[in-house]
């Protein structure tokens, strides 16, 4: 099993989010000290990132990203993520039956344990990805603007707990082999698990809302 982080040293809503103090680290290395005894690579743009894995962290092999990547990640509507796991796994994956874990520092508090037993899903199905469910009236907003009940009927009164839940893709981690990546360059394949994950492992920081929330999580 390898995980597989991107990195970047800056961030669209959060200026330096990676880089945020959250408790006694900064954002980027819960997860790192998370995964300590695991073979960890980490594709970054940040010098900071590449020189405190030398020195405090020899589980993780951190190195630079490829000046096109970084490019790619200005172009309005571009994601460069699927090429970068493809560049990963030509370069530093010899196995086409490698498991590979792919996270986000933007969830420190996921757990190894939560993630090993999300891997054993991958004997039935060929990919597996972190969800929530939720369990409340859902709309979806139309081309038109106009908002579609998704989950209920307006005309009939229900309890929440009797909705179909929403499930939302969190981001803590998505699993596969290296064959299936490079069979359908994604994370996700034609079998997946979608694995839950309840508070606060889902936490994902995403908008200031959501680092005060980590912040006091770690108090």
């Amino acid at each position: 099993m390898i995980f597989f982080i991107i990195i970047k040293n800056n961030s669209s809503r959060i200026k330096k989010k990676n880089f945020r103090k959250v408790g006694n680290f900064q954002l980027w290395e819960h997860l790192i000290h998370t995964l300590k005894g695991q073979r960890v690579f980490i594709d970054t743009d940040s010098d900071l990132v590449i020189n405190k894995c030398k020195k405090l962290f020899p589980w993780v092999q951190a190195y630079q990203r490829d000046k096109k990547f970084i490019k790619l990640e200005n172009v309005k509507n571009a994601s460069p993520t699927l090429m970068m796991i493809k560049n990963f796994l030509k370069k530093y994956v010899t196995s086409d039956e490698e498991i590979i874990v792919t996270t986000h520092v933007t969830s420190p508090f996921i757990k190894i344990k939560t993630i090993k037993d999300a891997v054993k899903k991958l004997k039935k199905y060929d990919s597996v990805t972190s969800v929530t469910k939720d369990f409340n009236f859902a709309w979806l907003e139309n081309k038109k603007k106009k908002l579609v009940p998704i989950n209920f009927n307006p005309k009939v009164i229900t309890k929440t707990q009797n909705l179909n839940p929403i499930i939302q893709s969190n981001g803590s981690f998505f699993i596969f082999k290296k064959k299936t990546f490079m069979k359908y360059n994604n994370r996700i394949g034609k079998k997946p698990y979608y694995y839950e994950i309840k508070f606060p492992e889902s936490v994902e920081i995403d908008n200031y809302e959501d680092l005060i929330l980590a912040r006091k999580i770690c108090k």
